[in-house]
């Protein structure tokens, strides 16, 4: 089990496709929810064919981390996503 920590900056894995304003469309199958919006392209990292978008742990429970997420988003209020902790070990990189 990953550690994880209130304030911490992390790269969440998702899908991402240019938008259509010069953002990014982004896609985030959580485990729990399926989080989607859209997000400023400097906040999307391109690793080969994976990436990532960034984000700030905001809340940790036993099951769950919850991630703000910037940008503007369908289905998640405040861009605040509440990511599996089976999820998030997989799935979560510290941003340094």
């Amino acid at each position: 089990m990953t550690k994880f920590r209130i304030g911490q900056k992390v790269k969440i894995k998702c899908e991402a496709h240019p938008g259509p304003f010069g953002d990014e469309a982004v896609t985030i199958d959580t485990g729990m929810m399926i989080v989607s919006g859209f997000v400023n392209k400097s906040l999307v990292e391109k690793r080969g064919n994976k990436r990532f978008v960034f984000g700030t742990i905001v809340g940790i429970k036993r099951d769950a981390i919850e991630v703000r997420i910037p940008g503007s988003f369908f289905t998640t209020a405040l861009g605040i996503a509440s990511l599996a902790r089976s999820w998030a070990d997989d799935n979560l990189e510290a941003r340094a």
